[in-house]
């Protein structure tokens, strides 16, 4: 999966919205699924509803461009992959990405001619997109063509109008990845300490319980591997500035186990809801990011582009293998893929406090939520596209491929082909070019959402069986090392022996409905004026991060560290938090927490 952001959660679970972004695996409780009020015999059958037939489809083929806030995406590469011939034959429709860093949205928003469908935060722009009429209410469409929205995500569709309407009432955001609970099984983890593991074994595994373990780790490797094979140079460390304030907050979360949820200004523990300032308080990702890269620089670990470096140009370098240790296993470029028969690649491995294992998402992941733009010339197919994302059929098809080919039911079980194994096993640019599971940030249902018709999850590799046999070379030797059948074995076992908390060990014991009305607390809406002070604070933090990690030793990075926390302080940082933990308290009193 590519995960530019980390899913976002409610203020409860307190998860990083922006992850892997990228960040970056894993309201309404999606069991209600099984509750078709649109009254088709199942829920598949009413993906048809307004819709024309597969070969009336196939004539009128219309493309749908969507604004994603994530450059360096694949969807568009792979237009003819099963998944996409899949969307096109059933609703007639070709989804093509425009991306935009927050930079280049921002200007689309401006100019107010904006492709058919926006994928985009809902806390950060909902007023400005339903205030300057950009996007149109689905109300009407969604009586329409939203048949599997209302069945399956029906509460999510009431809270979003109730929170996510700027006051109006009315349907504007649909959030993707909704999912009640955690799925059964651990898949492979694609957020935490990604390193090379050929090289990370070579040295013996070593421990990686803190950020200095880690890079301990890092300059053993590069000094047995200072130049590729291909004489490229080796960097330990290094990241992109084109994702605002990210390559400071997400890399720690698993060692600090502090994550964010509306604004990047403030973080809590997972699962409390008191929180911090991101910037003036010295235990925040930030700081500890902040003593991370200086030290890893004053090592000569640091690549020294890593100030002013692009995303693109990062996956570049990854791509190369001249990165030891990333963030996610979707940041490391095309390394894995380009390495599959080789059994060589990046692999997250157990680190810190914490494993990134799945989440529960009862109101999706809102930093990446759906609106349909009033520029849209076709906002009916809009709203059958979305309506497909939701659907138990459509989510199945864009992780799985399509029944008959991929999978197929056997002894009335939904059941991956052992062709379709070999090929996830195998890796590589075959079974990336299917589309499966490409972009999980497209897909309206979580993977561990079961499917009431048949009983078994959407995402069919995510049962241990099939686990175990699509497991890659790179997998499978990370698995045996560890004494596991498959890559999430390795940290499920962690998990149990206590050595690691996940980021719903907090809801361990809960109900359903607890889990559910703790995950549902609408999240912090900021004032104009407080979204200025973000977005000044967010500038002032990323021009203080290069002097400060550029610090030449112990006494210039404690000089400027006290310099740069005094600026925060002045631009009003702690007054911010101030009032996110003052909403955060009126948002949970009148929620009844």
């Amino acid at each position: 999966m590519r995960k530019k952001a980390l899913p976002n959660l409610a203020i409860a679970t307190v998860v990083v919205a922006s992850l892997l972004s990228a960040c970056s695996n894993n309201a309404a409780n999606t069991n209600e699924g099984s509750k078709n009020t649109s009254g088709n015999t199942t829920a598949e059958s009413s993906t048809n509803a307004g819709t024309n037939t597969d070969t009336e489809a196939a004539k009128e083929l219309v493309t749908l461009r969507v604004l994603v806030m994530e450059p360096g995406t694949k969807w568009n590469k792979y237009q003819d992959s099963v998944v996409a011939k899949a969307i096109a034959d059933k609703i007639g429709v070709k989804i093509e990405y425009v991306e935009a860093d927050e930079n280049k949205f921002n200007v689309l928003l401006a100019g107010g001619d904006l492709p058919d469908i926006v994928r985009s935060d809902v806390n950060k722009f909902q007023k400005q997109l339903i205030d300057g009429e950009l996007i149109i209410p689905m109300d009407d469409l969604l009586t329409q063509y939203g048949q599997d929205i209302t069945a399956n995500i029906g509460t999510v569709v009431d809270y979003s109008k109730k929170n996510w309407s700027n006051g109006t009432g009315k349907l504007y955001f649909l959030p993707p990845q909704v999912q009640p609970k955690p799925g059964t099984a651990i898949p492979p983890v694609t957020i935490g300490a990604t390193i090379r593991w050929d090289w990370y074994k070579e040295i013996g595994t070593p421990a990686l319980d803190t950020m200095d373990d880690l890079l301990g780790a890092v300059e053993q490797i590069v000094q047995k591997h200072p130049t590729t094979d291909d004489g490229k140079k080796v960097y330990g460390v290094s990241m992109w500035q084109d994702w605002g304030l990210w390559p400071y907050l997400i890399p720690p979360i698993v060692f600090t186990k502090s994550s964010g949820a509306t604004s990047d200004l403030t973080a809590a523990q997972v699962g409390d809801s008191t929180f911090i300032s991101t910037l003036t308080d010295e235990s925040s990702n930030f700081w500890t990011a902040m003593d991370f890269y200086n030290k890893a620089n004053r090592k000569g670990l640091l690549d020294p582009d890593s100030l002013t470096m692009k995303n693109n140009d990062y996956m570049a370098k990854a791509t190369a293998g001249q990165i030891v240790v990333g963030p996610a296993t979707w940041a490391m470029g095309d390394f894995n893929t380009q390495h599959a028969n080789d059994g060589k690649g990046y692999i997250v491995v157990p680190a810190g406090k914490m494993a990134w294992t799945g989440e529960v998402r009862p109101l999706g992941w809102q930093d990446k939520s759906y609106s349909i733009s009033k520029s849209s010339k076709h906002p009916e197919k809009a709203m059958e596209f979305l309506n497909y994302i939701y659907s138990y059929e459509g989510a199945r098809t864009m992780y799985n491929g399509v029944e008959g080919g991929q999978w197929t039911v056997v002894d009335g079980k939904p059941t991956l082909t052992e062709e379709t194994l070999a090929l996830k096993a195998g890796g590589g640019l075959d079974f990336e070019s299917t589309g499966l599971s490409l972009d999980r940030n497209i897909i309206g249902l979580g993977n561990g959402v079961v499917n009431p018709n048949d009983g078994q999850p959407l995402d069919l590799f995510s049962s241990e069986e099939a686990l175990a046999k699509a497991a890659t070379p790179l997998e499978k030797d990370f698995s045996s090392h560890y004494g596991a059948s498959y890559s999430g074995e390795v940290f499920k076992k962690q998990i149990d022996e206590g050595k690691l908390t996940t980021f719903t060990t907090w809801m361990d014991g809960m109900s359903d409905d607890e889990i559910l009305k703790r995950n549902t607390v609408p999240g912090v809406t900021l004032t104009e004026d407080l979204k200025k002070t973000e977005a000044s604070l967010k500038e002032l933090a990323a021009r203080q991060a290069a002097k400060i990690i550029l610090s030449k030793d112990d006494a210039e990075f404690a000089k400027n560290k006290k310099e740069a926390i005094e600026a925060f302080k002045k631009a009003g940082a702690d007054e911010f938090t101030k009032f996110y933990n003052e909403e955060v308290t009126k948002l949970r009193t009148a929620h009844g927490l």
